[in-house]
């Protein structure tokens, strides 16, 4: 079992330094063209990109960004310690923040929700292109 776990471990720090690898030709692109998009996103568009074109497989990262989304929790410690740390702002325009914070809140959900459907939506498509192409490959004699 330590085998396992110790492969287990092997591939997601592999494919989280893959996707950190993207993160940082991401931030060179920001630097290097003066863009006004965070260097995560235009990482994350590379991703996307990249997994669009066959150029790599879901598999190569999919272990990885799983325990990220796994131990996503941890990463919005940060945000609690800042709002200790600036106590009286948030006393005196705290409403300002928590509606910021919900309503962002609230745009993030809408989108993941429609993006996670809309990709739904294409992998069975994908899949059902795919099962088609394979039957008439059959129909036809030749090997799939």
């Amino acid at each position: 079992m330590s085998q396992s776990r110790f492969t287990y471990s092997a591939k997601v720090i592999a494919q989280i330094g893959l996707l950190l690898c993207f993160w940082w030709i991401g931030s060179v692109l920001q630097h290097g063209l003066n863009l006004p998009v965070s260097a995560g996103v235009i990482g994350l568009f590379l991703v996307l990109a990249g997994l669009l074109s066959g150029i790599f497989k879901l598999e190569w990262i999919k272990t990885g960004s799983d325990f990220m989304l796994a131990e996503l929790v941890l990463f919005f410690i940060p945000c609690v310690v800042g709002l200790i740390n600036y106590k009286t702002l948030f006393l005196t325009e705290g409403w300002q923040l928590i509606c910021a914070v919900l309503l962002g809140t609230v745009c993030v959900m809408v989108f993941t929700a429609y993006t996670v459907h809309l990709c739904f939506k294409l992998e069975i498509r994908l899949e059902q292109r795919h099962k088609t192409k394979a039957q008439t490959l059959q129909q036809h004699g030749a090997k799939p």
